[in-house]
């Protein structure tokens, strides 16, 4: 489904080969565009669509890339909804797909038949990085010089983007489950199945710092300055460490119910949720400031306000609660479900609140007042992601249980459109969430393991330039631009009448 600027037209592809533009506001049919999906039937194959496994834009999210679990890649002009080409090298499933940071000419993709490649944007095969193992992640630098990629073994390998040659080689003596870059590029850290993280120099390939995580590892992340790295566990234990030296700077605590610890816009406080039916204020160096203290049951979902002035909690015990972070007030309890809370989001200008449950619904309140301004009622099951555009005007919500996925609008609380049903092709398989894009020019679909889908939301101008064209397809006469104040043209004719 793909919306036009403003979310007042939608398009709807379909594998009929045709094209169908709606209101978005009155959901009605427009038009129909059958010359506008022309090959789309032939380009993709229903079985092929169902299994794709993962996918990645270009930073300006002008192309997608797909890979199905058969290794066939796609690479999508998104902005013209059509197929650029088809990447056939790889000869098992591809586990990592990536576009270089800075300027997307470069698709970096990972597979089980043993290789890492480079390709051109056109599917041209540049580069092709043999391993001995199958590699299991590969990343950019963050200024696009070097390539990290690894798995299966207890080496990382550090390559040249424009060379293709393997410059360093990091021995963990560990099989290695991840690896990341420091934001400034200069340092690497790697991570084991068995829990043991280490920091290692580009420029010289030694090792810096190390240290082992409290539980079986989850994720990595070095700190906006490069100087920390958090280390998630999958025991519901994040530790934060001093990225220099290996000294432990935090251990943090969070309840199985929400084992992720949740960070505040400017990154100084963190809430995490433990068994006592509390919230839990603390620095980023894991000093506790307050305890939000007023739920009956353990905390499911929580978000920050995006001044960080205010936090939200929502719990088993079907309400959610709004804090001060400056004295750990609560300034209101959002009462109104039946269910437990699942997922809690603000609004870009933070006046409204949305809670989503397992009662499958999702409810917007007005921060101020604690009031319930819309109710957004149709899914069948457990509401598992809930998120405002980036302009707040609309909602996106997403459903494992009911395997859809729903746009609606945020003053109205009407349904505007379903993405996939029960009955239909387009079934979502697995779990199920939805997201805008930074620009709200797009919606990301994740079911799964198996697939991510892409939907544009607004019309690019040169859709609408080609749809003009098409509609009249002659050039204006010279009356005709006089009359509409173009520039003059040689073409030559009367006005009609």
């Amino acid at each position: 489904m793909i919306f036009g600027h403003g979310g007042q037209r939608i398009a709807t592809v379909s594998l009929d080969g045709t094209a169908r533009i709606w209101d978005g506001v009155l959901g009605t049919l427009d038009d129909v565009l059958g010359q506008e999906v022309s090959g789309l039937k032939a380009d993709i194959d229903t079985d092929e669509r169902d299994v794709e496994m993962n996918g990645a834009f270009t930073p300006d999210d002008r192309f997608l890339a797909t890979a199905s679990v058969n290794g066939p890649i796609r690479i999508w002009d998104v902005e013209r909804a059509s197929l650029v080409t088809t990447i056939a090298g790889h000869e098992s499933l591809v586990e990592h797909l990536e576009f270089s940071p800075v300027d997307g000419n470069i698709l970096l993709t990972a597979s089980h038949d043993g290789t890492a490649r480079l390709w051109d944007v056109d599917g041209a095969l540049t580069t092709a990085l043999s391993h001995e193992y199958r590699p299991t992640f590969a990343v950019f630098s963050p200024d696009n010089v070097h390539l990290l990629t690894g798995g299966g073994d207890s080496a990382a390998h550090l390559w040249d983007v424009v060379s293709g040659r393997e410059t360093i080689r990091f021995d963990t003596h560990e099989i290695i489950q991840n690896a990341t870059f420091s934001p400034d590029g200069q340092q690497v850290a790697t991570a084991s199945l068995g829990g043991q993280v280490r920091i290692w120099d580009v420029a010289t390939g030694s090792e810096t710092a190390q240290f082992r995580s409290h539980g079986g590892l989850v994720q990595i992340q070095f700190g906006r300055d490069g100087k920390s790295l958090l280390v998630a566990s999958i025991n519901g234990t994040a530790q934060q460490w001093d990225a220099a030296n290996g000294t432990e700077l935090a251990v943090i605590n969070t309840s199985s119910n929400l084992p992720q610890a949740i960070l505040s816009p400017d990154g100084n406080l963190i809430l995490s949720a433990r068994e006592d039916n509390a919230g839990h204020l603390l620095t980023t160096g894991g000093a506790e400031l307050r305890v939000l203290v007023g739920h009956q049951d353990r905390i499911t979902a929580a978000a920050f306000s995006p001044d960080g002035q205010l936090v939200a909690t929502g719990s088993l015990d079907h309400t959610a609660r709004i804090w001060s972070t400056t004295d750990g007030a609560n300034v209101g309890t959002l009462v109104g479900h039946t269910g437990a809370l699942t997922v809690l989001a603000f609004s870009p200008d933070g006046q409204s609140l949305l809670t989503g449950s397992r009662d499958g619904t999702v409810r917007i309140w007005s921060v101020a007042g604690g009031l319930e301004s819309a109710v957004l009622r149709g899914h069948d099951g457990a509401v598992d992601s809930a998120q405002f555009s980036p302009n707040g005007l609309y909602v996106v919500t997403a459903s494992s249980k009911d395997r859809t996925v729903r746009l609606w609008a945020t003053q109205s609380g009407r349904q505007i459109a379903v993405l996939g049903s029960h009955d239909e092709a387009t079934v979502l398989l697995g779990f199920t969430r939805a997201a805008f894009s930074s620009d709200g020019a797009r919606v990301a679909i994740v079911a799964g393991e198996k697939s991510v889908r892409i939907v544009r939301v607004f019309q690019a101008p040169k859709d609408l330039i080609d749809f003009a064209r098409r509609t009249v397809p002659r050039e204006l006469t010279a009356c005709e631009r006089r009359s509409f104040f173009l520039p003059a043209d040689p073409a030559t004719g009367t006005c009609p009448g």
